[in-house]
């Protein structure tokens, strides 16, 4: 299945909005998310494939990882992420790249990593299976593989076709769109379930260090778009024999949906050797 378009959304454009709110507390979840999912980095050489805000490559400089690469396509995703490394006194451990994971010969470049991250990166390829192929391809004998991928669900086709119709919108027409979104759902969906709309929002940035309103953007304008079941995955990483197991993993739950909750299930793999 290939879902993508021709029309394609600057996530870093996004990142850079985000970047003018980021503070300790964000820094910290970020470095929390990390920590919980991928235990001591301490030491371990990191690659992070769509660096994005850089937040995360950030966290990673912070917690102590020894060698650190980061690398995007979009060009604004790209100085967000040099920004950061300039906030931390440019080490000269941690490198940023412009680059493809579908540019066999840019990644060939790179070398194996003990921890290879991709957070609902791949799906926005436009050739997902293939971009996560690249991914396994740059981890370390007994390195891990953390990447997050959005699930496929019986929305998902309309989704595409609304993502579609969202991009081809000006400026303004878009703010509409994310406007009225984040206020039927953050707000008055919050109201009619009895729960407290500003506690909740506070919990959700509290969620990887980021924000509910760059997120909405993110989702209506993310394309191209791919989506696959967590059995999907599964499947295709044992037909494949990549002698990667999985080791730790969060499955996208219906039943426990907050709003923008967009259906990220979260794989940790363990490359065998």
């Amino acid at each position: 299945m290939n879902t993508s378009n021709r029309i394609s959304f600057s996530f870093g454009k996004n990142w850079q909005v985000y970047l003018k709110s980021i503070n300790n507390e964000k820094i910290y979840k970020a470095k929390e998310s990390l920590e919980e999912f991928l235990g001591d980095v301490k030491n371990k050489s990191f690659l992070d494939i769509g660096c994005g805000s850089g937040l995360f490559s950030y966290s990673m400089y912070l917690l102590g990882a020894k060698k650190i690469v980061s690398f995007d396509v979009d060009e604004f995703s790209v100085q967000c992420t040099k920004y950061l490394k300039q906030k931390a006194n440019n080490p000269s451990n941690w490198e940023v790249l412009e680059g493809s994971i579908l540019n066999k010969k840019f990644i060939t470049k790179l070398g194996e990593f003990d921890i290879v991250y991709s957070w609902g990166v791949l799906h926005h390829t436009g050739r997902m299976w293939d971009a996560i192929r690249s991914a396994v391809s740059l981890v370390k004998p007994k390195g891990l593989l953390f990447i997050a991928l959005y699930n496929k669900t019986s929305s998902s086709k309309y989704w595409l076709r609304i993502k579609q119709l969202y991009n081809l919108l000006p400026k303004f027409g878009k703010r509409i769109v994310v406007f009225f979104y984040f206020l039927l759902f953050n707000i008055i969906f919050q109201l009619i379930r009895i729960k407290n709309p500003f506690k909740i929002i506070n919990e959700y940035k509290k969620n990887r260090g980021m924000d509910p309103l760059i997120d909405i953007k993110d989702w209506f304008g993310g394309l191209p778009y791919e989506y696959a079941t967590f059995d999907e995955v599964i499947n295709f990483f044992k037909d494949n024999k990549f002698n990667l197991e999985l080791i730790k993993y969060k499955k996208y739950n219906l039943s426990s949906i907050e709003m923008n909750n967009f259906g990220n299930n979260e794989y940790v793999f363990k490359k065998i050797r």
